[in-house]
């Protein structure tokens, strides 16, 4: 008989924001609350499986009847993006990306601190 012997859980700490952590003692009883996580965690990793697996049925179904789309997926798939960007994307324009990167980065500092988030 083999004896196979499962890891035990890991152990995670959250930090929770205090109203988050007052609901979920209001809500959830104290030695139901870890059951709880895990299980709200797996629902949701589950429904990201199941979203992901439903984009690469869809784009299976496109590649199928577009072989445009197939051979641009087995370009991608094939794709070696190891190197210098300049040797697989020749449109590629690192100071234009720098500058539009920079320009996203501030925009989205400035909306966090609107929103309380800085």
């Amino acid at each position: 008989m083999l004896n196979i012997q499962t890891p035990p859980p890991k152990q995670v700490l959250l930090r929770l924001p205090e109203d988050l952590a007052s609901k979920l003692a209001r809500a959830v009883a104290p030695r139901q609350r870890n059951k709880f996580l895990i299980d709200l965690v797996r629902r949701e990793l589950d429904q990201e499986d199941a979203a992901m697996i439903a984009a690469c049925e869809a784009m299976n179904a496109l590649e199928t009847r577009d072989p445009e789309f197939a051979r641009e997926g087995a370009e991608w798939v094939n794709a070696d993006l190891a190197g210098s960007v300049d040797d697989w994307d020749a449109d590629f324009d690192a100071d234009t990306f720098s500058r539009e990167a920079s320009i996203a980065q501030t925009a989205l500092r400035a909306a966090s601190t609107r929103h309380g988030k800085a």
